[in-house]
């Protein structure tokens, strides 16, 4: 006889049926880096309850960037991709995706930074949801060819989880404390 898994049980079914989900994020990110997260507290399911979210501060002194494109524009986004540990784990690859542009000085040494550090993102949908990806281990950028010309102006750059080092959770929803609200705390860069 087989053993029932512990691990996860599903309790609820989902209502797709009606109304059409959210689709769009703001042409939006807050890039921090990993170093600069202090504390973070992850809560996940528990028997029937489901959270599936994140809190985090920052380092004193520390704060995210905000990189902005046009709001017509779909260059800014998350994903992710699952498979299983040599082990059996479920392990997710977080993907996210930014707008660069144009050669001056100032583009080329964020592309430096992005090229060389390790990194959590926000990114916030339409409907103020705060995603954040890469909290546990990091993202970093994915391999990408910088063509102007073709590019119109600019590329966009996918930071990404390394091969070597994915995730153990799906993209975490942000949670501000009791008192605090997800889009102010986004849009002061999580300071």
């Amino acid at each position: 006889m087989a053993i029932e898994s512990i691990c996860a049980k599903l309790t609820a079914g989902f209502d797709a049926s009606c109304d059409a989900p959210v689709r769009k994020y703001y042409q939006q990110a807050v890039v921090m880096n990993k170093s600069d997260i202090d504390t973070l507290e992850i809560t996940k399911p528990t028997g029937d309850t489901c959270n599936y979210n994140v809190s985090f501060s920052l380092k004193a002194g520390k704060t995210g960037y905000l990189f902005h494109g046009p709001s017509a524009g779909s260059n800014f986004y998350g994903s992710h991709d699952k498979s299983r540990s040599d082990l059996g784990y479920p392990q997710y690859v977080h993907s996210t995706q930014l707008l660069i542009v144009g050669v001056s000085e100032a583009s080329k040494c964020i592309l430096d930074s992005l090229d060389k550090g390790t990194f959590v993102v926000a990114l916030q949908l339409s409907d103020g949801t705060v995603e954040i990806y890469g909290i546990r281990n990091g993202l970093t950028t994915g391999d990408y060819t910088y063509n102007l010309q073709e590019g119109g102006g600019g590329t966009p750059i996918m930071l990404m989880s390394l091969e070597d080092s994915p995730e153990n959770e799906l993209p975490l929803v942000y949670k501000p404390e009791a008192a605090g609200d997800a889009g102010a705390d986004f849009d002061s860069l999580f300071v």
